[in-house]
């Protein structure tokens, strides 16, 4: 059931297994970027460095400056925060195109929402956290793409919901770029259950949008199912929702599976919405009757693989 993948647009720190260009002049690994590479146009950057600061160089912080964030290195007391705006500015700007983020946690620059924030230039102590410059930015423009850093992708849930949402992303814009209403229809029909399982009112919105019985410009109509897209990947899927998906997955099997495998599903349904087993286990039995079954609309939903295999769970 494996598919093709369009790659997704990653905006990724640079110091994060690119360069060594961290403010210590070390460049920080990360095994989930390495396996990305082959899958990801990723767009290495250091704002830090594009602002003139070389590698190693003196710490910068964020304080606060009539109640807004500024940017600040205290060894040579120059204030970076008009530059590193311009920069931001400029760099979000000339993105064509972005699915998604992968950001240095606690950096004064890129962290989402982790850097440390001084009440003054010469506070000892910080007193909130918060995003660094570039990101803040980067979320104020892009917020609604995907956004993680390096350290929450440790975590499965988290991993797992930046990568199904950078590829159903990079699918939808190949989906837009053709120009086809036909190739949006497909689009939403392969990802019905996936889009299900985060949200089904939403998911059917998107399927009247992409059905278009009000004959839209497809460019309208577009624009109108990314909107409502992204909406929906804004959230993250329950147990009830996974539930109902994976209900509904099996009604496509239903005549083919017998009483006893019917039973079995359902007993890892009840032990998965009890938090007794892994998503997965239920997933990979529907997996293994449509692959035996030959069930066409399932082999085709994304559900099962909504990012490349060998990325991981």
């Amino acid at each position: 059931m494996s598919r093709a993948f369009p790659k997704p647009v990653v905006v990724v720190s640079k110091c994060l297994e690119f360069e060594a260009c961290r403010y210590n002049g070390e460049r920080i690994s990360s095994s989930l970027i390495e396996r990305l590479k082959p899958h990801v146009r990723f767009r290495p950057v250091c704002p830090e460095v594009e602002i003139g600061l070389g590698t190693p160089r003196d710490p910068i912080r964020i304080h606060l400056q009539d109640e807004r964030k500024a940017l600040y290195q205290p060894a040579t007391k120059k204030d970076l925060t008009g530059d590193m705006n311009a920069f931001s500015k400029r760099y979000l700007a000339s993105l064509e195109e972005v699915d998604g983020f992968i950001l240095k946690a606690k950096s004064p620059s890129c962290a989402i929402d982790d850097a440390k924030v001084f009440p003054t230039a010469t506070s000892a102590n910080h007193t909130a956290l918060g995003a660094g410059l570039f990101a803040g930015s980067a979320l104020e423009r892009f917020g609604a793409r995907a956004f993680a850093d390096e350290a929450g992708l440790n975590e499965p849930d988290v991993r797992g919901g930046f990568l199904t949402k950078i590829f159903a992303l990079a699918a939808f814009r190949e989906a837009r770029e053709s120009g086809r209403a036909a190739r949006l229809v497909r689009y939403h029909a392969q990802n019905k259950l996936l889009f299900m399982a985060y949200h089904q009112e939403t998911m059917r919105e998107m399927g009247r949008i992409a059905a278009n019985h009000e004959k839209n410009e497809f460019g309208e109509a577009a624009a109108r199912y990314e909107d409502a897209l992204l909406r929906l990947l804004a959230r993250t899927p329950g147990q009830a929702s996974w539930v109902n998906a994976l209900t509904h997955a099996k009604g496509h099997l239903s005549e083919k599976i017998g009483g006893e495998e019917k039973k079995r599903f359902l007993d890892a349904l009840e032990e998965y919405r009890e938090g007794r087993i892994p998503l997965g286990e239920p997933l990979d039995m529907l997996r293994e009757w449509s692959e035996r079954f030959g069930s066409e609309y399932l082999e085709k939903q994304t559900i099962f693989e909504p990012y490349p295999r060998v990325l991981g769970g």
